[in-house]
Formats: structure tokens, C-alpha cells, sequence
């Protein structure tokens, strides 16, 4: 007699985690959809007894130092409105908390099926960059007929939940399921370095897919996040240094300089960035008669927030801090690094970091291979925005080492941990 195949309960958490962490679509633009995500979560959590006693005192730790943190940089260092605290306060129920009930219910699986869904998403952008590359016009008209609201205020900008078209700004370049070609490759690189760590960095039809994933994005910085990766890989096999160790570093180097998309596109691209950063009232003027807030690209956007805020970046500004910028000029920051910073500080950045590297460690040799972990995150999100995201928060509360789907002998072993999960506690 056949058995009942039952609904794979934890892939549809991990799916709503991922369009919610997307920042682009109806789900992460509204309100009631987070609210309605995290209670449902909370709820089917405590209904199946997955969260322990350990993991209240975690949650319950972290809220009260957060809180402190948050409170007094507010009354004793920041001068600002009571409507900034009240958005810091906002930041650990919204993005803070869904991190943590997702990790929480999934634990050491988490990895496996992050790698799981974004396979499947990534399989489904591919087709759908397909279809942009061969008739853009159709994608656009039929993205736009559906209308979904995502918050977004960008000209030609439609998604349609699994997918973002941009007519006009990405028409070559594959957005994916996030808002913009840049931030998917950004998922693309955390996938596969996810998919290294449960695989022991082996080369496999996955790997290859989300490589290929990552070039249709056409980003500088996830190429270079990418190039780190691989190089940490080929490290991670080979651990002592070799020939081809002091062949392969030169050459990186060497393309950098010579090749023009590389270089020359970083070169450009600050020189570019400087002079906006000289004639924002000039650029303030056209993108506010276009309805528009004025991109500032990386560099300029790292200039822009160190002008503004100065010594204030020690413990940070408000997780609302953008306001502050728009007072002057109606800006959007692209600098993930300096985002962060900006909401939470230099301290904030180095607790994540730590938190980062303690999740790293076990699946690595060495201090060495850390060290390129630490890079492709910084490289990351020095280009986009990720780092308040909520794949980005769950590091703070990842406390198991992850095991991929291989590493479980049976359904019936899967059953026991979900009916048992006090047993992770001891």
C-alpha cells in the first residue's frame, strides 16, 4: 500500500521567507502580508512544539539588549523624533523576528531547503529572462496588466511575484524574483556558498546552474563575490599553496587591471559617483520632475552618508535614517556596507560579522577560507542593499550546523525531528 505524500510544510516557510527577504513584490511591500506571515509562522510553531526553552531565552536576550541599544542611542546621542525609535522598535518584530521563527522551525535544515527553493526560483527566472530577452514588450504589457502593487515607484518597474521586469533600466539582465539584476545575484552567490558548505565545495549540476544564473545578472560586484568564491573553493581543496596558487592570484589581479568590464567600470563608476555627489541640486531639479529619487550609486552613496552623519555611524542613526538624508535631497542609497552602518552602526556591523563568522567556521579549514567568507559578504553588500534583510539576519540566530537533504536516511527520521525538536535543546 502506497503511503500519503505529505505536504512539504517547511519548503512553502522557506518560499515565503525568500519572497519576503525579495523586497519586491505584494508580499514585502505590505504590512498585513509580514504581519500575517510571522503570526502564522508563531503560530504553527508553537502548535507543533518546535520552539524550546533555550530558544525563548535567545529571543527574549537579544530583544532586551537590542531594545537598550536602540533606546539609548536614541535619548542620549540622537536627537530625532519619537516616529525614528518607534521604526527601530518596528525593525526587531518585522525583520528580526522572522529570521528567528525560521530558524527555529528549520534548524539544521535551513541551508538545505534555502537551496532547495532558490534552485527552483532560479530555474523559473532563467525561463522568464527567456522570454524578456525574446519579446520584452509582451513581458511588460503582461507584468503591467497584472498590476500587483510592490511599493516600488521606479518607471517600467512590474513584478510578478516569482519575477521582476524593469522596461527600460534591466532589459538585458535577469532581476529574478528580487527587485533588481544586482540584489538576485547577491542570493545567487549566498546560494551557492551554501550549497559549498553542505556539498564540502564540490562541483555539481546546482553549482553550474547557479553560476550561470549569476552571469545573467551582468553585476560587477556578484562577479567579483563570484571570483572569491570560486577561488575559495579551489582553496578549500586544495589547502597548501601551490603553482597554481601563485599563478591563479597574478592573473585575477592582471584582470582587473586590463580587463575594461572590471576596472574600468569601478574606475568610472567613482569618478561618476564624485560628480554627482558636486551637483546634486542639478540632479535633485530632473528626478524630482520625473518623480524619481536621485540614485546614488556605491561610492557615492558611501561619500554621502559620512558627510551626513559623521561620528554618528559608531552606534548608528535609525533604522528609519533615510529620512534624515531626504531632508536635503530625495536620495536612494545603493551601499549596502554604509546602509547598515547608518541603521546600526560600526557596532552593529561588527556583531553581524561575528555572528556571520561563527556560522562560517565549522564548515571551514581554516582562518584563511573565513577570510574570503568575510570578503563576498562585504563585496555583496557593498553593492546592494542586503545586509537588514532577513536572509542576511538569520545568521544572528543559526545554531546548528546545517546538514543537506542527502544526510537524512528517511522521511521517517524527518517526521521524528519535527516530532521531537526538544532533543536539538540538549
Amino acid at each position: 500500500m502506497k503511503r500519503k505524500r505529505k505536504i512539504d510544510v517547511n519548503y512553502f516557510i522557506m518560499l515565503a521567507f525568500l519572497l519576503l527577504s525579495a523586497n519586491a513584490n505584494i508580499l514585502s511591500s505590505t504590512m498585513v502580508a509580514w504581519g500575517i506571515a510571522i503570526a502564522s509562522l508563531l503560530g504553527y510553531a508553537i502548535t507543533k512544539r518546535l520552539i524550546t526553552r533555550k530558544d525563548v531565552n535567545i529571543i527574549a536576550i537579544f530583544s532586551g539588549v537590542y531594545l537598550l541599544f536602540v533606546s539609548l542611542r536614541f535619548f542620549l546621542v540622537n536627537d530625532l523624533e519619537t516616529d525614528y525609535l518607534y521604526s527601530d522598535y518596528l525593525f526587531l518584530f518585522k525583520y528580526i523576528l522572522l529570521s528567528f521563527i525560521v530558524c527555529t522551525i528549520l534548524r539544521d535544515k535551513l541551508l538545505a531547503y534555502f537551496v532547495k527553493v532558490m534552485v527552483h526560483l532560479t530555474i523559473v527566472s532563467l525561463v522568464f529572462f527567456g522570454l524578456q530577452l525574446l519579446s520584452p514588450v509582451t513581458m511588460y504589457k503582461l507584468f503591467a496588466t497584472l498590476n500587483f502593487p510592490t511599493g516600488n515607484t521606479i518607471p517600467g518597474y512590474t513584478n510578478a511575484l516569482v519575477f521582476t521586469y524593469t522596461q527600460g533600466f534591466h532589459d538585458f539582465s535577469n532581476s529574478g524574483f528580487v527587485w533588481e539584476p544586482g540584489a538576485f545575484g547577491c542570493f545567487l552567490v549566498l546560494t551557492l556558498m551554501f550549497h559549498f558548505f553542505l556539498n564540502s565545495f564540490k562541483y555539481d549540476k546546482i553549482t553550474i546552474l547557479l553560476i550561470i544564473a549569476n552571469i545573467t545578472t551582468f553585476s560587477t560586484t556578484n562577479y567579483l563575490g563570484l571570483l572569491v568564491l570560486i577561488f575559495l573553493s579551489y582553496r578549500f581543496r586544495v589547502p597548501k599553496i601551490n603553482l597554481y596558487v601563485l599563478i591563479l592570484v597574478p592573473s585575477i589581479i592582471l584582470a582587473f587591471i586590463f580587463i575594461p568590464f572590471l576596472a574600468d567600470k569601478i574606475a568610472d563608476t567613482y569618478q561618476e559617483d564624485m560628480r554627482d555627489l558636486k551637483h546634486l541640486k542639478v540632479l535633485e531639479k530632473y528626478y524630482h520632475h520625473n518623480r524619481m529619487e536621485i540614485p546614488l550609486n556605491r561610492f557615492s552613496s558611501m561619500w554621502h552618508i559620512l558627510d551626513t552623519f559623521g561620528n554618528k555611524l559608531i552606534l548608528g542613526v535609525s533604522n528609519k535614517y533615510n529620512e534624515v538624508l531626504n531632508k536635503s535631497y530625495t536620495v536612494n542609497i545603493s551601499n549596502g556596507v554604509f546602509d547598515f552602518i547608518a541603521k546600526f552602526g560600526v557596532v552593529g556591523l561588527l556583531y553581524l560579522l561575528f555572528k556571520y563568522v561563527r556560522f562560517c567556521k565549522p564548515y571551514l579549514r581554516n582562518w584563511e577560507n573565513i577570510v574570503y567568507c568575510v570578503v563576498i559578504l562585504l563585496v555583496l553588500s557593498f553593492g546592494e542593499p542586503i545586509l537588514f534583510l532577513p536572509i542576511i539576519m538569520m545568521f544572528l540566530f543559526i545554531r546548528f550546523k546545517q546538514k543537506g537533504f542527502s544526510r537524512y536516511r528517511n522521511n521517517e527520521e524527518d517526521e521524528e525531528v519535527e516530532e521531537n525538536p526538544h532533543a536539538y535543546a540538549k
